[in-house]
């Protein structure tokens, strides 16, 4: 269940295009034996799964907190909106472990950008970077990366931000 602060943060965003009620914060791994980097969340079924040292009981009260739970949030809002995740995210990942793909989570906006031309993970920075951006003036991303300007962000956000419900917007 989620605490006040942390429903608050994902309505400013998401809206009505997430059940809220099935969303659990698991204070456990997903992974078993220990397979799960500590440092990574994971969110493959619409749940979310924190290893307890990293488990926050509100993720609202700080802006780092913030922006790993929004990003979070978006592969919630991936789920129940039909994409596979924990398909999508076992595809992803491999490649980054060998440092054969490069970086999932790193992203350019340009002109004309849409948030579906971005990968799952990009989209959670994209709206985890906005949120921190919007609500902390937060110039810098949770992993330090200089973030663009708030109307690159509302340039590449608009259709998501005035309807969240569109399937057309996942990756």
């Amino acid at each position: 269940m989620l605490t006040s602060g942390e429903l608050a943060m994902a309505q400013s965003l998401f809206k009505d295009s997430v059940d809220y009620t099935k969303i659990k914060i698991h204070s456990e791994e997903y992974l078993p034996f220990g397979l799960q980097p500590d440092n990574t969340a994971m969110t493959p079924n619409g749940e979310m799964y924190f290893n307890p040292d990293y488990y926050k009981e509100d993720f609202s009260l700080l802006p780092n907190d913030q922006h790993w739970f929004m990003h979070e949030m978006v592969h919630v809002w991936q789920y129940q909106l039909g994409y596979w995740v924990r398909l999508h995210g076992l595809l992803l990942h491999p490649g980054t472990l060998w440092g054969l793909l490069g970086d999932p989570y790193q992203y350019e906006l340009k002109p004309g950008d849409k948030l579906q031309d971005f990968n799952m993970e990009q989209q959670g920075d994209i709206i985890a970077d906005y949120y921190c951006w919007s609500t902390n003036n937060a110039t810098r991303s949770a992993s330090g990366r200089r973030v663009p300007s708030i109307d690159a962000y509302k340039n590449v956000l608009g259709d998501f931000l005035s309807n969240p419900n569109d399937r057309k917007l996942l990756p």
